[in-house]
């Protein structure tokens, strides 16, 4: 896959008159890491080819596969491929991090719709943030690619969640009390557990749950 990816890359970045860091810039990535895939130093990340293909007209099998003897416009294949929203905000898996509120999403990732349908989701439910902090650790770490699933905003004991309060987000475990209160439960055991009264805090707002993490391999 890293030969023809990197050559469709080239082809993309000729079509477009674009240099490495030109492309870096349009797609959201750092042009470092942009060239380090061009020079064949690291493997063409997941996230990477989400990015382009939310970015530029191209079909998915032309890009990863070179299936195609010329760029195909990915409206052909809309109905294998579902572009999720992603919100330049990020979600504390420590002591909280600044709310995204009304903000517009930056770009859009793809995913499969197969994929989505074998889980059950749907692609109006969902959008993509970034964690932030090593209170999740080993589940989730900083940086990581957090879909959340906006319809499961009922906590289940156990399952991960994104939590707003006011202008803070937190991603954790929910456990609830018997009290009607909230536990928020970090899966790195230096972190203790925070406790979440919702009659002090009525603002208290479960965004959704965590259905899938991306990780950014070094």
């Amino acid at each position: 896959m890293s030969l023809i990816f990197i050559d469709n890359i080239r082809a993309i970045m000729e079509q477009e008159s674009m240099s490495a860091a030109a492309f870096a810039a349009k797609i959201g990535e750092k042009t470092s890491r942009v060239n380090d895939v061009l020079q064949g130093k690291q493997r063409p990340p997941f996230d990477m080819l989400e990015k382009i293909l939310s970015t530029f007209d191209v079909d998915a099998r032309w890009l990863i596969l070179g299936d195609n003897s010329q760029i195909r416009n990915i409206s052909n294949d809309s109905d294998e491929f579902a572009l999720i929203p992603m919100y330049d905000v990020e979600v504390s898996a420590g002591s909280g991090a600044v709310a995204y509120g009304e903000i517009e999403p930056t770009h859009r990732l793809a995913f499969r719709r197969d994929w989505l349908a074998s889980r059950g989701l749907y692609e109006k439910d969902l959008h993509v943030v970034i964690a932030r902090g090593d209170s999740m650790e080993p589940t989730i770490h900083g940086k990581d690619t957090l879909l959340i699933d906006t319809s499961k905003s009922t906590p289940r004991d156990g399952h991960i969640y994104v939590i707003r309060s006011g202008d803070t987000l937190w991603v954790k475990r929910i456990q609830r009390q018997f009290d009607k209160s909230l536990l928020l439960i970090s899966d790195n055991t230096a972190y203790p557990p925070l406790p979440l009264n919702l009659a002090e805090h009525p603002d208290i707002q479960v965004i959704g749950q965590v259905v899938n993490v991306s990780k950014e391999l070094n």
